[in-house]
């Protein structure tokens, strides 16, 4: 029956001589129970800090789904679970495993060879220094053919092997059991792919550490190594 505030300030509002403060403004009046920032230099200088991480990440994510659109525009979007897909896993693996286990070669041959006799060398930089002056740079590097194949093998199988896994135990136990123990499907996912991996790594991993730990190494290549062992041991070997 009676008009409301709102409608009496609409009304009336351009005849009162004191000036009109907006809803915005008496909003933004400061209270005398709200905390005065000042006196919290620390709690202000977190709040700035976690401002600004939130910024840098909605920037990064800009940043990463315009190269992802600039990328999926040039090769063509991959349907998950496609056999584009798991390729590109495969692919992914093969670049992750093998080629940074055969950057770090140099370090791997150190350690096996002081493995087998640690009297050998007191330190990385001496045994370096011993192995590049009796074999060269060559020397250094012993092994790095069976470790890229090798750990090239098992980081396809691991990677695409995962991805693999992962749907068929999905669509095995179902989808509602699948979101009700995803950690164990992973688990068993990731199980099952490392298995093969490692399966396929083990004779070039048996390659590579006899060239290593022998002086000088038993095999110069991968293919002569492996029929090297395989004509004195037979498979098993």
């Amino acid at each position: 029956m009676f008009p409301n505030l709102t409608t009496l300030t609409h009304a009336f509002g351009t005849c009162s001589v004191f000036p009109q403060r907006h809803s915005s403004e008496r909003q933004s009046l400061p209270s005398k129970w709200l905390a005065k920032e000042e006196l919290y230099s620390v709690w202000s200088a977190a709040d700035d800090a976690k401002n600004k991480a939130s910024q840098l990440s909605d920037a990064a994510a800009a940043e990463l789904e315009k190269a992802s659109s600039k990328v999926q525009g040039k090769t063509g979007k991959i349907e998950l679970y496609s056999g584009r897909f798991y390729a590109a896993c495969t692919i992914g693996g093969v670049l992750a495993c093998g080629l940074t286990h055969t950057a770090v070669t140099p370090l791997d041959l150190v350690k096996c060879r002081r493995q087998v006799d640690s009297k050998m060398y007191k330190g990385n930089f001496e045994a370096w220094g011993k192995i590049a002056r009796a074999e060269g740079f060559r020397g250094i590097m012993t092994g790095w053919s069976p470790t890229f194949w090798g750990y090239s093998i098992q980081g396809g199988f691991k990677y695409g092997g995962y991805e693999f896994f992962k749907k068929f135990y999905g669509d095995l136990v179902g989808e509602e059991n699948f979101h009700k123990y995803k950690t164990p499907v992973y688990l068993a996912a990731s199980a099952s792919a490392e298995l093969i991996a490692d399966v396929g790594l083990c004779p070039l991993e048996a390659v590579k550490v006899r060239m290593q730990t022998t002086i000088p190494p038993f095999a110069k290549t991968t293919l002569g190594g492996i029929s090297t062992i395989t004509g004195k041991e037979g498979f098993a070997g």
